[in-house]
């Protein structure tokens, strides 16, 4: 879409410097006129600089309606590229929001999992340092209570 832009702004950068010299063109034709008058020339130069003026009217007309159309499809392709982008944006933003509730989804059983598992490292953390904390008579009765298959030393 750069391209398109680099090259309407090209053509009407051009459009324009061709109405500045046609506009320049005819003043020095209105000029050339009234010096032509002043020296009384034929007919025929006469007819000749009238026709060319004509001309130069109708290509003035003709470089005012280009400029017009060139606005309009400019506010066309704008409006087109506006909505283009729009749907860009609405399409990432859908994606990373679905993205977003995909994850928060797939790990919400590891988060019970984790809690569960934290609850029973806080338990197992307690046992392990009341148990660095018994004393020989209280070790004896604790290995008693719990049965072991094989006697730990």
């Amino acid at each position: 879409m750069g391209n398109a832009l680099d090259v309407f702004r090209a053509q009407q950068q051009a459009v324009d410097d061709l109405h500045s010299r046609l506009t320049e063109v005819a003043a020095l034709l209105s000029d050339l006129k009234k010096e032509v008058a002043v020296l009384g020339v034929s007919d025929d130069l006469k007819h000749t600089l009238e026709a060319e003026h004509a001309w130069l009217a109708r290509l003035h007309d003709l470089l005012g309606d280009v400029q017009s159309w060139r606005g309009c499809e400019f506010r066309r392709m704008r409006r087109t590229m506006l909505w283009q982008w729009g749907l860009v944006i609405t399409f990432a933003l859908a994606a990373s929001a679905a993205s977003g509730a995909g994850f928060l989804w797939a790990s919400q059983p590891y988060a019970s999992e984790l809690a569960s598992l934290r609850s029973e490292a806080k338990f197992a953390e307690f046992v392990e340092r009341r148990v660095a904390q018994m004393t020989a008579l209280e070790r004896q009765q604790f290995e008693r209570l719990m049965r072991w298959s094989a006697p730990q030393r």
